[in-house]
């Protein structure tokens, strides 16, 4: 009898919970507007994971654009749709917009309790980093990220004698046996590492801070850490460690390195599978070790994320379905997840571990995408995008003055440190921290 009794109770257990199952998918109808960015391998995955959604969900009437980012088409077009309220359901951001446009996106938090969602359990570590506001606000919602890891010309490294970088060398450590990769001249000239694109990014931690506090109440322009910073910077480009801008017009970085001419340059997961595969071509043998620690050892790199998540909009007419597409592009549905693989870390811990991490390249097994994964959390978001942008000119005019117009670190320090604190403090962030 009790066995029975005990297999009714099961059954009954079983059948409400396939009734919530059915009225949560049943809970969702109507039509889903999304806008999202992208080309090339960016919109082919953004293609694939919206046609993945439409799938899973064929209740949804889903209409979707995917919007160049060139000639600031993006922008202008986003821009104007929020401030008029005539905006998508869901629309995608970048955590380094740090609340840029945050009036117009609802909190996401409300979702993640209703769902007894642990961001912890479910998503990559680091990777919710950038999409709390400073009240706390949860404006956004992962969809991948990318970082770096440093390519190295092993035969370059080989012929002079210098030991692979290993975990934790710094690039104060460069200039003692980066030496050894300086020399010749014009068109034979060779580097230590090649000036990316990424450089103005990295460099404010290279002297082992940041340039502000993660909670953004606090700048940190001024401090003796953002000098040493600037004193590499000018050592890595006027001893020639690194091409100065002129130099790197001549010869764009990845050439630079594939041309057998710089010992080291910074990949991005964005560019990674491209990259190997030109230098393989070109016959670099190339190897893969950890991108650099700030000096005084804070824990982090000298590394900076490049994240892409969605927002739900103030004006959205289908939140809850909205919602879905977010919460399942980043870890519940497993094919969005590895559609979004095609451009970058997805977000969910499960497939970035047991997919992306085993994506394999030619001669180099998993060792990239791994990297990715387990170092994310070692990484600072961009520090200079949306609404800190104007901060980040004011330091590249710091960076010019000592790379280029032959002022010291301490005499840019004096000119801009106070700038780019008044304009970092214009931001009213510390006033946001207060109210909360």
């Amino acid at each position: 009898m009790i066995k029975k009794f005990l297999s009714m109770l099961l059954a009954t257990v079983m059948l409400m919970s396939l009734v919530t199952i059915v009225t949560a998918e049943e809970a969702l109808s109507g039509k889903l507007t999304i806008w999202a960015w992208g080309a090339d391998a960016e919109a082919e995955q953004r293609e694939a994971i919206i046609q993945a959604f439409i799938k899973a969900h064929p209740e949804l009437e889903v209409e979707y654009s995917i919007i160049p980012t060139a000639d600031s088409v993006w922008d202008q077009k986003a821009t104007a749709a929020l401030t008029s309220g005539s905006g998508p359901d869901l629309i995608q951001m970048s955590p380094d917009y740090f609340g840029m446009n945050t009036k117009y996106y609802l909190d996401l938090r409300p979702y993640v309790e209703r769902d007894g969602i642990d961001l912890d359990a479910v998503l990559v570590p680091g990777m919710i980093n950038g999409y709390y506001d400073t009240d706390g606000k949860l404006e956004g919602f992962p969809m991948h990220a990318n970082i770096f890891m440093m390519a190295i010309n092993k035969d370059m490294f080989d012929e002079a004698g210098v030991a692979y970088p290993e975990q934790g060398w710094t690039l104060d450590n460069m200039l003692d046996w980066g030496k050894a990769f300086v020399g010749g001249e014009g068109a034979g000239k060779t580097y230590a590492m090649a000036k990316h694109w990424v450089m103005n990014a990295a460099m404010p931690y290279a002297g082992g801070s940041a340039p502000y506090s993660d909670d953004l109440s606090e700048c940190y322009m001024n401090t003796p850490e953002i000098e040493k910073s600037l004193e590499l910077y000018q050592k890595l480009i006027l001893e020639g460690y690194m091409p100065n801008d002129a130099e790197s017009r001549t010869i764009p970085s990845a050439i630079l390195f594939q041309s057998g001419l710089c010992a080291m340059y910074p990949l991005g997961g964005f560019e990674a599978a491209q990259f190997l595969a030109d230098s393989k071509e070109n016959g670099i043998n190339v190897g893969l070790v950890p991108m650099p620690m700030g000096i005084g050892n804070d824990g982090k790199e000298i590394n900076v994320i490049y994240a892409t998540g969605w927002a739900i909009t103030t004006t959205a007419k289908n939140p809850d379905a909205a919602w879905a597409f977010m919460k399942e592009n980043a870890f519940a549905n497993e094919e969005m997840g590895k559609a979004t693989a095609i451009a970058g870390m997805p977000a969910g811990k499960d497939v970035a571990e047991n997919y992306y991490a085993k994506i394999e390249y030619e001669g180099f097994g998993t060792t990239f995408n791994d990297y990715m994964v387990q170092h994310l959390d070692l990484s600072h978001i961009n520090p200079w995008g949306g609404t800190l942008a104007s901060t980040g000119d004011i330091w590249a005019n710091m960076v010019e003055a000592v790379t280029m117009d032959g002022k010291s670190p301490a005499e840019a320090m004096a000119t801009y440190s106070q700038q780019a604190m008044d304009e970092f403090a214009s931001y009213g962030f510390s006033t946001a921290i207060k109210a909360n």
